[in-house]
């Protein structure tokens, strides 16, 4: 509702003033800041869950072989998703491996 107001207010364009006090000025700075970060959280959530690593730069990541790759992939450890004959890795899948072999060490 308040936001139909606001928008026919600025949409008049009729010389409207408003007078805001600092108390309600720093609630509504407060409320824009919220939303923003919620947004960016949202936007980078769906990144890290659309970001691929190709095989080599996996490879790299975990510090192994190829060969290691190709197994973990048949044991369904850790599998690529294939664009045409390209092997991808998501980089959501590497923190999740990941973060278990640090939660299995000592």
């Amino acid at each position: 509702m308040a936001v139909e107001i606001m928008n026919s207010i600025l949409g008049a364009n009729n010389g409207v003033y408003l007078v805001v006090g600092a108390s309600d000025m720093k609630d509504a700075f407060r409320e824009f800041v919220r939303i923003m970060r919620e947004s960016e959280d949202e936007r980078r959530a769906y990144n890290d869950e659309m970001a691929t690593v190709t095989r080599e730069d996996a490879i790299r990541i975990f510090n192994r072989s190829y060969s290691t790759l190709l197994r973990w992939e048949k044991e369904g450890y850790l599998v690529p998703v294939k664009i045409g004959k390209t092997p991808l890795y998501k980089m959501s899948d590497i923190k999740k491996v990941l973060n278990q072999k640090f939660d299995e060490e000592p």
